[in-house]
């Protein structure tokens, strides 16, 4: 499926990531995905911030990662997150790559569901307000 919005962030393992083989431990990579869910969010204006003012929690149900190389200390790697559902839940598929080489380090995608804050409750639709914020993206060009 084609993201219909997508950003980047890079950023560089680090000793504290390291398992005793000197490559990234597999579950740090989670933290890696993070930046990019959080990139491509801030760009529709939909960041943590205005998820909680607008009255709603976005928990995850679902991650899925698939490695194909090891991140290494000090190697930065490109993050790029794309949001590729977003009518009853949230997808995000991300693609991890080596900065350098460019070489794939791994694919992943995550599911979150709009949570009421005020009734705790899981929401069937995705609430008004992200898809407001994906109209832009949604619109046909031209």
């Amino acid at each position: 499926m084609k993201p219909i919005v997508s950003a980047c962030a890079e950023a560089t393992p680090q000793f504290y990531d390291l398992d005793p083989l000197n490559i990234v431990w597999h579950g740090n990579y989670p933290k890696y995905l993070e930046l990019g869910r959080c990139a491509v969010m801030e760009k529709i204006g939909y960041g943590y911030d205005q998820m909680a003012s607008s009255g709603y929690v976005w928990p995850f149900i679902d991650m899925r990662m698939r490695y194909a190389r090891p991140m290494r200390l000090g190697a930065p790697v490109r993050i790029i997150a794309g949001i590729v559902e977003w009518e009853s839940i949230l997808k995000i598929v991300y693609t991890i790559e080596d900065v350098a080489s460019g070489e794939r380090v791994m694919r992943a995608s995550s599911s979150q569901v709009a949570v009421s804050i005020e009734s705790n409750e899981m929401q069937w639709q995705s609430p008004p307000v992200l898809l407001e914020n994906l109209a832009p993206y949604l619109r046909p060009a031209g």
